[in-house]
């Protein structure tokens, strides 16, 4: 097999995000550091932590915000089984300006109306899909 890929499946509670997509690489934001995987990979589970989940097949390159999760790599195939997942295409940046700001006041609050943990979720999660938003508008074809 000449021209090997990864099928790589992105899934979360509520939709599969994306279904075994041949993809050249894919880049997974792992609690240890990015993880690159490349077809031929080691089998291997890894925890994820928010961020910026991207591929490449061919000349086509997606990038996705995921928050915390699992995926199972195997030799041939990722599987990312995501808290959230949101294609960069789908984020507004001004939405995510917004919420970032939102999260930020919620924290600083501090009263017993405010459930913190709650709150700091809300927060990394706007944090991700604003660098995902800004990621966009710097590599525009």
């Amino acid at each position: 097999m000449e021209n090997r890929q990864l099928l790589l499946t992105v899934v979360t509670p509520e939709k599969t995000v994306l279904a075994d997509k041949p993809v050249d690489f894919a880049v997974v934001p792992a609690v240890g550091g990015e993880l690159g995987v490349l077809p031929g990979h080691a089998p291997e589970v890894v925890q994820l932590k928010e961020g910026m989940l991207r591929y490449s097949s061919g000349k086509e390159k997606e990038v996705f915000s995921v928050l915390s999760g699992f995926a199972e790599i195997c030799a041939d195939r990722v599987l990312v089984l995501a808290e959230a997942a949101e294609l960069a295409k789908e984020i507004d940046e001004e939405r995510a300006r917004q919420a970032l700001r939102k999260a930020k006041d919620a924290i600083a609050v501090k009263g017993e109306q405010v459930d913190i943990d709650e709150a700091q979720a809300a927060l990394k999660r706007a944090a991700v899909r604003l660098k995902i938003a800004e990621f966009k508008q710097r590599h525009r074809p």
